[in-house]
């Protein structure tokens, strides 16, 4: 699938690579964002659910559901990428019901440095087909889609200790 638009973001942290794959690798954690209400989110959550492969195997299926200004939101992933401790990808199935980004790929690639480890995220998205994405425009998307992969990446960096060589 060919997306308009990603975002990035990398951080280096002083864990092995098996201890970050370990954090990044719960769907619960990488959207903690998501699940706290907060002006990108506009003061909306959403609700995680999981197979029974908790999001950690290729094939598994991650639902996400919640409201914001009235409009329910929809969005089921499926797990297409899962290399411990390497890296992870998954993306959209079928349409979802977002506001300002529609389908979406997501990945983390995580490599050894020389103290420690270096992860980036990223996301490759398309613009919201909703009424209201489309009213919208790229300008929201845009901020939302680098909100999202910094807080990954900000996620780690409040969880493991930050390499010296970390910007």
């Amino acid at each position: 699938m060919t997306y308009e638009e990603s975002a990035t973001s990398t951080i280096d942290l002083l864990a092995p690579p098996q201890q970050f794959f370990a954090f990044l690798d719960d769907p619960t954690v990488v959207g903690a964002h998501m699940q706290r209400p907060s002006l990108m989110m506009l003061g909306a959550t959403m609700e995680y659910d999981v197979d029974q492969g908790n999001g950690q195997v290729v094939g598994s299926i991650i639902r996400m559901r919640g409201k914001v200004l009235g409009m329910d939101l929809f969005v089921e992933e499926i797990v297409t990428e899962w290399q411990p401790p390497w890296r992870k990808s998954w993306q959209t199935l079928g349409r979802p019901k977002l506001l300002v980004i529609d389908s979406y790929h997501m990945d983390f690639a995580i490599k050894p440095i020389s103290e420690g480890s270096r992860v980036t995220v990223k996301i490759q998205y398309s613009y919201s087909r909703s009424p209201m994405g489309s009213w919208l425009g790229g300008v929201p998307a845009k901020a939302y889609a680098r909100w999202c992969v910094s807080k990954m990446t900000s996620e780690a960096g409040n969880h493991f200790a930050r390499s010296s060589k970390s910007g």
